[in-house]
Parts: structure tokens; sequence; C-alpha cells
């Protein structure tokens, strides 16, 4: 028997026979990137260059340098477990949410993330260079954890405890860490600020797409439409047994005062089938 996709490991699917996906080009543009970056610092000896003009912060944009929105992300920190970590987080999220949502909607919440991302940094630290995709790989680890959230995850704790989580609560420690490096000023390169935000706008067009578990404002609105077409669809004598009786019965105990706005609309309902019936007649 198949097992149930809840008892499946994430980050099993095979890559797609044919074009290569958005997941691998955005892997291969980064990398390739990076090691630009590390020739040219090793040539020039030091990274002021790239980072004067392609790192994103608030004076560049203050004067008018508005291209560093899109272009920070073509750089990482000279260390290479910042672009190590955003790869494997893209590598492993990023092969299960493109297969699901499309190539296209794949790609506007990775660079949606990744700009949202640019522009909560900057407003929230400004003073701080930002650089790498971050944001990006947040909004797609955040996009994964939302379509598929009660997906049991092994992560290893200090890469030895092994450890089983719901694919839910993985986002949740990476936005909590992303606020406390974010309160605390550690790891400001890498945008937490912009991390939240990015992974904020993924939950959000994740949600639009119809994905993941619904919201408790959701429940509501569905059981609210799905009882009015039930009391639609009813006809006036039964109607009159299942909601007027009771109400009815109500009045007669604790007085007409003691109906809620929801019980006076039953009641005019109520009248409205018992006048259509009668002109039916």
């Amino acid at each position: 028997m198949r097992p149930s996709r809840r008892q499946l490991q994430p980050f099993i699917r095979r890559w797609s026979v044919g074009r290569p996906s958005v997941t691998a080009l955005l892997i291969a543009l980064s990398g390739v990137a990076f090691a630009a970056q590390m020739i040219a610092e090793f040539c020039l000896g030091g990274d002021g260059l790239f980072r004067h003009w392609l790192a994103l912060d608030g004076h560049s944009i203050h004067t008018g340098q508005y291209w560093k929105f899109f272009t920070f992300a073509l750089l990482h920190d000279s260390n290479p477990l910042h672009l190590l970590a955003n790869m494997v987080l893209l590598f492993f999220a990023g092969r299960e949410v493109e297969p699901i949502v499309g190539r296209r909607h794949f790609l506007a919440i990775y660079l949606g993330g990744n700009l949202l991302g640019g522009i909560a940094h900057w407003l929230a630290m400004p003073t701080v260079p930002l650089v790498g995709v971050s944001a990006g790989a947040t909004a797609v680890f955040v996009a994964f954890t939302t379509i598929l959230p009660e997906l049991e995850v092994t992560v290893h704790l200090f890469f030895v405890l092994p450890l089983r989580l719901r694919a839910k609560y993985l986002a949740i420690a990476l936005l909590a860490m992303s606020a406390v490096f974010w309160v605390t000023l550690k790891m400001s390169v890498i945008g937490p600020a912009g991390m939240i935000a990015a992974g904020f706008f993924a939950w959000v067009y994740v949600k639009q797409l119809g994905f993941g578990n619904p919201l408790a404002i959701q429940r509501y609105i569905f059981a609210k439409r799905q009882r009015a077409a039930r009391l639609e669809r009813m006809s006036p004598d039964q109607f009159i047994s299942a909601e007027i009786d009771p109400i009815l019965e109500k009045i007669s105990t604790h007085g007409m005062h003691s109906l809620t706005r929801a019980e006076r609309k039953i009641l005019e309902q109520g009248r409205d089938k018992i006048a259509t019936r009668t002109t039916r007649k």
C-alpha cells in the first residue's frame, strides 16, 4: 500500500525530466554569482566594489540607486555558510513547492519575497547593507510549510539529535529566530526583518491560491454560508418546524427581549417564506 502524504518524508521529489526546474536555475544562478564575487574579491583584494554597487542600504536608495532592490540578491556574505544555508533551504523546499503551485507562482513567491524583504530591511535597518537571498528562500520555505502544514519532518538538532516536527512548526521557529536576530541586531546582513516580511507575503500568497489549513475566520464564513444555503433550500413548513418553533418557545418563556439579532433575522426570513407560500397559493 502506498503511504499517505503525511507519512512521506519531504524533500524526496525527483527532478522532472526535460527542461530544468526554476529551483535548479535559481540555485545555479546564486552559485555562479557567488563564484564571480569570490573571484573578483580575490583579484581586487576586497569586496568593497561589489557591495558599493550591488548591496542594498538606506543611503544608496536615498540617492536614487533603486536597482539595488534587485541586485542585492546577487551577493552573499563572504562566509560561504550564508550561501549554503540559503541554497539548502531553497533546494529542499523549492523542489516540493514548484511542482505543486507551478513555475509561474513559484517564481512570484521567490521574487516577491526577495523584493518585499529588501523593502522591509531598508525600512527597518537602513544603515545595514543587505546581501543574499535569505528573504526569497524564507518565502519559499514558508510556502512549503503552508501548503503541507501537517507533514512530519525529521530534523537533526545540533546536527545529531533527530527530532520529528510538523512542517508548520519549522516555519514558526524560523520566523521566531529571525525576530530574535532583528531585536538583538545579530546577523543583520541577512536581513531578519526582510525574512519576516517575506514569510508573511508567502503565507498570504499561498493562502490566496487555496492551499493550507483554513483560518478560523475562513471556517466561520464557510459555515455561515453553508447554513444560509441550507435555510434557503428549506420549504416553509420545514423552516417553521426547525427554526421558527424553537424561537417561539423561547419568546413564550423569556419574552421578546431575549432574542438575539440572529434569531430576529430568522423570524424575518420565516415571514418572507410564509409570504412566498401564500403568494404561490
